[in-house]
């Protein structure tokens, strides 16, 4: 008896010691990653990932469509290629929860065309495989110019970082009929919205989306065959295999302090549930993270301060219709503009990434072309994302939100979007700050 009763002593947790409750607010990458370092650090936390919709993802949405040919394969809607050097951290995660050996990868070139809709010729089409396509040297130069110009920005973050692209277009020495033919409609398509909104947007974060490299470095991208919201969903399954309770199909409702806890009310299946926690992650866009504090008194502040940022809608179409590219000279983006310059739809032709995809096309496009592409019987799929309109004033209005988050205790808002720029590689980083305020919680 003594000695079972000593086994017993010896399994009971040490005195003082108490097991955390965490809860991960967003099953999309930074949530998922989130969750996965903290369960890394402290394996006896009790960690929950709360995700509305059915799978995890968030705007990494992998759906499964039918080629022209009649095969199926699975395509992303949202974020889809990724390049060594602003992805690092993003491919490391990747690497640490799935292993890079086991994740199939197809590269492309990144193959550019800007065209007007109302003429054959494209006013910019790059090389493909090295080969020139009738454009002039003179064009292509300029281009090369206006990357290392880019370049030289990405480089400069302190110059940039509380300028507008408008302000950072100005200073270059292109005459006004290439920015506005050429620049504002490439920087445009880059972000998935207009060249009015472009003009407003921080000048650093978004010549990051595309000047990461050096003007001679290669310019392949590469693309997970099984879509970045699969691997999403595989590194979710092996966190369930590992302890860590994943809540699909379960939108959380509010957040509210209770003391030094935090009670969290969420959906399932049709009824209401509140469970209390030590720790909350907001890996949710700031408008959502905004609605679920504002119910809390204490958080007004907080809540006010998230409404604050500014977003726009993303209209993502996967379609067959060859009107969106140029079929005569192929290229990976596709970018066609009014009359007035004013862009009017961008194309990723996924046929230049393998056959595979072959004939498959995502636009960024209005609901008027959206129509018109299911009257013709192409359309194969549409999403609307909402999109952080990355400005001066939103960076500055980030460091804020920072301060004011880091005096509430327990309390951690994350995402691709509170390092400035939202991508994959952003959200990750996002989730290793999380991993920091918890250590020090």
């Amino acid at each position: 008896m003594k000695i079972i009763s000593l086994f017993v002593i010896l399994l009971l947790p040490a005195a003082g010691f108490t097991q955390k409750r965490v809860a991960v607010i967003g099953g999309g990458i930074a949530g998922v990653s989130a969750a996965h370092y903290i369960h890394q650090y402290d394996k006896n936390a009790q960690v929950t990932v709360f995700e509305k919709e059915a799978v995890l993802g968030g705007n990494a949405q992998t759906i499964e469509v039918t080629t022209g040919s009649g095969k199926k394969c699975r395509i992303d809607i949202g974020p889809q290629y990724f390049s060594k050097g602003p992805w690092d951290d993003y491919l490391a995660f990747l690497d640490e929860t799935l292993g890079l050996e086991t994740i199939a990868t197809e590269s492309t070139a990144g193959t550019l065309l800007i065209q007007r809709e109302d003429q054959e010729k494209p006013l910019v089409v790059t090389p493909l495989n090295g080969k020139l396509r009738g454009e002039k040297l003179g064009n292509l130069l300029k281009l090369k110019r206006f990357n290392m110009e880019a370049y030289k920005a990405y480089r400069n973050p302190d110059l940039w970082k509380e300028k507008s692209i408008g302000q950072w277009v100005e200073t270059l020495d292109f005459t006004e009929q290439y920015k506005t033919e050429i620049i504002y409609p490439f920087l445009a398509a880059s972000l998935g919205t207009n060249s009015e909104d472009i003009r407003k947007t921080s000048a650093f974060e978004i010549v990051s989306l595309f000047a990461f490299r050096k003007p001679k470095a290669s310019n392949s991208f590469f693309i997970m065959q099984e879509g970045m919201g699969g691997l999403i969903g595989r590194i979710g399954q092996n966190l369930e295999r590992s302890g860590v309770n994943v809540a699909v199909s379960s939108p959380v409702l509010s957040v509210k302090r209770a003391g030094e806890k935090f009670v969290v009310q969420f959906e399932k299946a049709g009824s209401v549930f509140q469970q209390e926690f030590d720790f909350v992650v907001m890996a949710v866009h700031a408008d959502i993270a905004g609605k679920l504090l504002s119910q809390d008194g204490t958080l007004k502040e907080t809540s006010a301060l998230l409404g604050q940022f500014p977003y726009f809608d993303a209209h993502i179409v996967l379609h067959q219709d060859t009107a969106y590219i140029n079929t005569r000279k192929p290229a990976f983006l596709n970018i066609f503009s009014d009359k007035d310059n004013q862009l009017l739809f961008s194309t990723m032709n996924l046929s230049m990434i393998s056959p595979r995809l072959n004939g498959i096309y995502k636009s960024w496009m209005s609901e008027e072309d959206t129509r018109r592409v299911k009257e013709k019987g192409f359309f194969l799929h549409e999403t609307t994302f909402y999109h952080p309109l990355i400005t001066p004033e939103f960076v500055a209005n980030l460091e804020k939100l920072h301060a004011r988050v880091d005096q509430v205790k327990g309390l951690c808002v994350i995402g691709g979007w509170t390092e400035g720029l939202e991508t994959q590689n952003s959200a990750v980083l996002s989730a290793k700050r999380a991993l920091e305020v918890y250590k020090s919680f």
